[in-house]
């Protein structure tokens, strides 16, 4: 890391501490640089706006779940590896220390930015690429997004606190979903057969397959 990118990684967290003490509200350049510890001219190097800093803010909290899908194997190539990532990405521990720090960060900016379509359309983009990556992933795209929309639901329900899932019934979910997606990847058809339009995955084949 360059001087340049610990400056900014350090005002970067700087500015995280503030929203997460003091609320979006108050994030203010001159609050995140006494945080980070350099000069308001150090920053405005950097971040020449509060909207820039905040659109990194986002940028960053996006890239950090980019890296949980690449420890989760998202870019192995095999059918159904993007949608398992997403899927094992969202349902970290809950309870985990860093997972609830950025939870409550996550909510903070989400809820700052949302007034903002310039500053939300990062986000955009990013959905857009994960939603394109799994409707690509060898699974009925139909079945990929329902399984994405299941996982960013769980994120926002813990995100706003909206009747999040307890920890039995939040992996008993999980489980659901993981064995809907083994269901879709038993349906693929076998190598050399005829290529059939991909249907969506049957949910009543998890449930018989547990009875069976």
């Amino acid at each position: 890391m360059t001087r340049g990118e610990d400056t900014r990684a350090r005002i970067l967290h700087g500015a995280e501490e503030v929203v997460l003490r003091d609320g979006v509200a108050h994030l203010t350049l001159e609050a995140a640089a006494l945080e980070a510890g350099i000069s308001k001219g150090g920053i405005l190097y950097h971040f020449p706006t509060r909207a820039a800093l905040v659109a990194a803010m986002v940028e960053r909290l996006s890239s950090r779940f980019d890296e949980d899908l690449a420890r989760e194997g998202a870019g192995s190539g095999r059918p159904g590896a993007f949608t398992r990532a997403y899927l094992e990405a969202s349902f970290g521990p809950s309870s985990d220390d860093h997972v609830i720090r950025e939870r409550r960060l996550g909510a903070a900016v989400i809820a700052g930015v949302a007034s903002d379509p310039e500053l939300l359309e990062p986000l955009r983009e990013r959905f857009a690429a994960w939603q394109h990556a799994l409707t690509a992933d060898g699974i009925a795209p139909a079945s990929a997004s329902l399984m994405r929309l299941a996982a960013d639901g769980l994120w926002f329900t813990e995100l706003f606190g909206l009747a999040p899932l307890d920890e039995h019934l939040r992996a008993a979910v999980r489980e659901e979903l993981l064995a809907q997606l083994g269901s879709c990847l038993d349906q693929r058809p076998s190598p050399g057969a005829p290529k059939a339009p991909r249907e969506p995955c049957s949910v009543r084949q998890v449930g018989d397959k547990g009875r069976s």
